[in-house]
């Protein structure tokens, strides 16, 4: 059997995976967008909450870190530089993941919950390296141009 596909079946499959491709961006945005524009309206909290894990210069940094979350997430939404955003963003995880979700470190009531916020970072990373490798497929802000 034949299992090498026409162009027509190669386009038509192409075309099937721009809708879940979108979604998945999509997803990974929000939890970026969201964090960025609730650190921008609770500035205050979020600098003092950074400052007490460490963060130095923490008021001065967390509109940068918002403006940050915000920006690289719609460029993810939109496809517009997709994998620096996604590349940027997995450096972004990998670093803060593990320095602010220390389960190794977190008393036994808040063990679990740390656990699992570090290992939600790690699925993050996971799916920032996949974007970055492969691509925004289709749909993006440059498909509209065409």
């Amino acid at each position: 059997m034949d299992t090498t596909m026409t162009n027509a079946n190669a386009a038509g499959y192409t075309r099937l995976r721009n809708a879940p491709l979108f979604l998945a961006r999509l997803g990974l945005a929000s939890l970026f967008i969201f964090s960025g524009l609730q650190k921008l309206t609770g500035l205050h909290g979020a600098a003092e909450w950074a400052a007490s894990q460490g963060v130095p210069f923490a008021q001065q940094l967390m509109p940068l870190a918002a403006a940050f979350e915000i920006g690289a997430g719609l460029m993810l939404v939109t496809g517009w530089r997709t994998r620096t955003a996604a590349a940027a963003l997995a450096g972004w995880i990998i670093v803060l993941g593990p320095l602010f979700h220390q389960f190794w470190n977190a008393p036994p009531q808040l063990w679990q919950s740390s656990i699992d916020n570090f290992f939600h970072h790690l699925v993050m990373f996971g799916g920032m390296i996949y974007v970055a490798v492969f691509g925004p497929g289709g749909w993006t802000l440059a498909m509209w141009k065409r």
